[in-house]
């Protein structure tokens, strides 16, 4: 339905200019493709150009327009003998200075051309109409070029946005009948057959399209009498005369965007006078072109034959229901952003599929037809918004208080996720435990509601930090948090996220207990402890047939268990796996602590306290660090009594180094095994 709605307003209504509006844009993107329409030089159109330089050149500069009747008719006479086929006059001068009172006689040799011209079937002058008046030649220029039959309408035809993309072939006279445009009848006059009817103009593009001879230097030429010069540029050619001026006589065109104004590097070689394009360069790029390079590129659509065509209506009609149809039927399959991008790679074909159209003549309605797909996919994907996806958005309604925004986001597009099963992936596990648990909750066991808020608000810290670096919470043990990365979504950077979360819990949790924990709720402050390892495990909904967990099990799960316990026999706050610290980069400080064989396992896993961010860690720290390293060099090593004097001058300032002096002093005394490879046992959890 909605297809042949939008195909039906393509073809009527008011913005019916839009179907010609595409050729603006596809102007530039075939003369990027296919070059320019012909080569400049085989232009059947040449402009003599008022320009700005001509009034700066002698004799025009310090003269009033009006004044360069002489001139003018100079040029004309240079025209007809060098076999100019027809002569357009795009200026129009509708006074004299010929009078009695002024310089009579000043315009004789301008009138004899007219005459001439005119005599020789070549001449037309242009008129402008102007609302309810006329802007015509002088009475004596409109005599000597044997009257109207000589003089024809300037005007062009705009669309709705002002910009000229058609051309007027007749005007309609008011008695009946019709007369020919100023283009039009340029044409015919230099034998071309001509339209009855308006058409598409078919702009030529790149420099000096159009050959463009200055005024000033045509004038200097014949004066100089360069006969063979003037023969080169007017011989078989239509020669318009007009203004190219940077600020009068200007129109918005279909050429807009692929104007080279400026460009001279296609221009004709001068005659006489050498151009100046530094002094006059048009100011700044622009999108209006002079009105009579308009009327040089109608004249050579028709001396050419190159018709622009739009669509006849059958095929006009079975493209546009064809194109919604496809695309509405993507739409409604695909989610919004592949939707938007399948609609864009759509657009961008279609655009270059009517680039190669205008290359043979026919105009696709490219703009109608794009901006229907807009309307297309907002229409649709709001339908699907507001009737589809209700089913999706009771789902996460339902589901986003209990799990991760991730996990909701997954069921609410395949509800048949939920389902008991499972899959191996690789995951980060994250377990978090207060320090002081036990103690709080017998201090507050006369205030049941205190100790919860105090908890929950406790909990929230953890899980912010949590889920700001792209985690979701597994689940709440108690005062515990379990927290995954890497699933139900692969994260390639899961352990670098979990360690970023970690550090900011910590730092989050000090900011908490200096704002609330002791201001507040007049208690200690709060502490945490924290285990990530990095491994394999089964991830998947698990539970009975009624009710379902998404969660996560395997070794990995109880190692990062074990780990957040191990914090409580080293006296360090964060501690993770050997795996999980191989994918940490320099910016993060790790301190191998250990080979350690956690309860229930026989083989040792590596471990390393987090100690921070690599740039947030001072000197001191950084130094007391190494010397640890160090000293357990020596340990490793079974020099043990060196390995405990060096650990006894870090044991007042660090409970890692502590423990390690304890151990060192007792292997002294009773050393391991020869086989002793570095391994602890924990037989706690």
């Amino acid at each position: 339905m909605l297809a042949a709605l939008l195909t039906l307003a393509i073809m009527s209504g008011p913005l019916g200019f839009l179907a010609r509006a595409g050729i603006d844009f596809a102007l530039p993107l075939r003369h990027a493709l296919f070059g320019p329409l012909f080569p400049p030089e085989t232009s059947d159109v040449v402009l003599v150009a008022i320009d700005e330089q001509t009034y700066h050149v002698p004799p025009f500069d310090q003269t009033p327009k009006v004044a360069w009747t002489p001139q003018l008719a100079r040029v004309i006479d240079a025209a007809l003998a060098g076999g100019a086929r027809a002569i357009g006059f795009d200026v129009v001068f509708p006074v004299t200075l010929d009078r009695p009172d002024l310089l009579q006689g000043r315009d004789r040799p301008f009138l004899i051309a007219l005459r001439k011209a005119a005599d020789a079937g070549k001449l037309v002058l242009g008129e402008a109409k102007l609302s309810r008046e006329v802007l015509r030649p002088h009475a004596a220029q409109r005599l000597a070029a044997r009257g109207d039959d000589n003089i024809r309408l300037l005007n062009l035809a705009f669309d709705d946005d002002d910009v000229v993309r058609a051309y007027i072939a007749r005007y309609p006279l008011e008695g009946g009948g019709s007369v020919t445009s100023f283009g039009t009848e340029l044409a015919a006059r230099a034998g071309f057959p001509v339209p009855t009817g308006d058409f598409l103009i078919n702009f030529n593009t790149g420099p000096g399209d159009v050959p463009t001879y200055s005024l000033g230097d045509i004038h200097a030429c014949v004066e100089a009498g360069d006969g063979d010069y003037l023969a080169r540029a007017f011989a078989g050619k239509i020669v318009l005369i007009g203004e190219t001026l940077d600020i009068e006589d200007r129109f918005r065109s279909a050429k807009r965007l692929a104007l080279t104004e400026g460009d001279d590097s296609r221009d004709p070689p001068r005659c006489r006078i050498a151009a100046d394009p530094e002094r006059f360069r048009p100011l700044g790029s622009r999108s209006s072109m002079p009105g009579v390079l308009i009327h040089a590129a109608a004249i050579n659509t028709i001396t050419k034959g190159a018709w622009l065509l739009p669509l006849p209506a059958p095929v006009e009609a079975a493209v546009g229901f064809a194109w919604f149809l496809l695309l509405g039927l993507g739409f409604f399959v695909l989610k919004p952003a592949l939707g938007a991008l399948t609609g864009f790679v759509a657009v961008a074909l279609l655009f270059l599929g009517a680039v190669v159209a205008l290359a043979g003549g026919v105009v696709v309605p490219v703009l109608p037809l794009a901006g229907g797909a807009i309307v297309l996919f907002a229409g649709l994907y709001a339908y699907r918004f507001v009737i589809e996806d209700g089913g999706r958005r009771r789902i996460q309604h339902a589901f986003r208080h209990y799990l991760a925004p991730a996990l909701v986001d997954r069921l609410a597009e395949d509800a048949g996720a939920l389902r008991l099963g499972g899959e191996r992936r690789q995951v980060t596990i994250f377990f978090s435990d207060m320090v002081g648990f036990t103690s709080l909750s017998e201090r507050l066991a006369a205030d049941p509601e205190r100790f919860v808020e105090v908890v929950n608000q406790y909990l929230t810290v953890l899980t912010e930090a949590i889920e700001a670096r792209e985690g979701y919470v597994d689940k709440y043990i108690g005062d515990a948090v379990m927290a995954v990365w890497g699933a139900p979504l692969n994260q390639d950077e899961a352990e670098r996220l979990a360690a970023e979360a970690a550090l900011d819990a910590r730092q989050a949790l000090d900011r908490f207990n200096a704002e609330v924990v002791v201001p507040v709720f007049g208690l200690k402050p709060l502490g945490t402890r924290i285990g990530i390892a990095s491994g394999e495990a089964v991830v998947g909904n698990m539970g009975s047939r009624t009710r379902l967990n998404y969660t996560v099990t395997g070794d990995v799960v109880n190692l990062a268990s074990r780990l957040e316990g191990a914090n409580n026999h080293y006296g360090t706050h964060v501690i993770v796996s050997g795996p999980t610290a191989a994918k940490l980069g320099p910016e993060f400080l790790l301190r191998a602590i250990d080979q350690l064989v956690v309860k229930g396992k026989t083989r040792p896993v590596p471990i390393f306290e987090l100690v921070g961010r690599a740039a947030e860690i001072g000197a001191e720290r950084k130094d007391l660090i190494e010397r640890f390293r160090a000293a357990l060099a020596l340990y490793h090593d079974r020099d043990f009594a060196a390995a405990a004097a060096g650990f006894a001058e870090l044991a007042a300032a660090d409970p890692v180094s502590a423990l390690y002096r304890e151990r060192a002093e007792r292997y002294r005394d009773t050393p391991p095994p020869a086989d002793w490879d570095g391994r602890y046992t924990l037989e706690t959890k």
